[in-house]
């Protein structure tokens, strides 16, 4: 029985100029213990999965398109228990030498600085993933927080404390 997963694994280093004028096309996914910034942003990867397309573009551009499909977990900011995440993002970069290229690209692409040949297609990968994920994570329900059920009654007739109580009354003690 399988579930839809891919079964190869991604290129770890790559040529995506190369791959640009081959028009290759990546379906895979990337080994989790190979993300270690998600990691230390305490993000538990159970999976990612990726389809990108290398091709030229209209304007003659090298371009990385595609989308990533993550699985995870992250610790929710209000119970600090671990909860589900599901992440996914289309992906639109132009391979670029440097900042200066970066800046001629058309505003359909984000820029990928590839400095050599060769690099390391992971980090991408992994740069993708953070720019997507959330900047919290809560639980869908109000985990943590009390509920209506939970506060503690309020005596029958008395009413609500004031913080500012105990200054009102040495304010009246002084004019005395």
């Amino acid at each position: 029985m399988s579930d839809g997963s891919p079964k190869n694994i991604l290129p770890r280093i790559v040529d995506p100029r190369r791959f640009c004028q081959q028009g290759v096309v990546l379906r895979g996914y990337v080994p989790v213990g190979e993300l270690s910034r998600l990691t230390e942003n305490k993000v538990v990867v159970d999976r990612v999965i990726a389809e990108l397309a290398f091709a030229v573009d209209q304007q003659r551009e090298r371009v990385v398109t595609g989308s990533l499909s993550v699985d995870a977990q992250m610790e929710c900011q209000r119970c600090l228990e671990p909860m589900p995440l599901s992440v996914s993002c289309d992906v639109g970069l132009a391979v670029v030498w440097d900042e200066e290229s970066s800046r001629e690209l058309a505003g359909a692409y984000d820029p990928w600085i590839v400095a050599s040949e060769e690099t390391d297609l992971y980090t991408m990968i992994e740069e993708e993933i953070l720019l997507n994920l959330p900047y919290v994570s809560y639980h869908d329900y109000s985990c943590g927080q009390p509920t209506v059920e939970d506060k503690p009654e309020e005596d029958g007739g008395s009413e609500k404390q004031n913080p500012f109580q105990m200054l009102q009354q040495l304010k009246d003690k002084m004019k005395q």
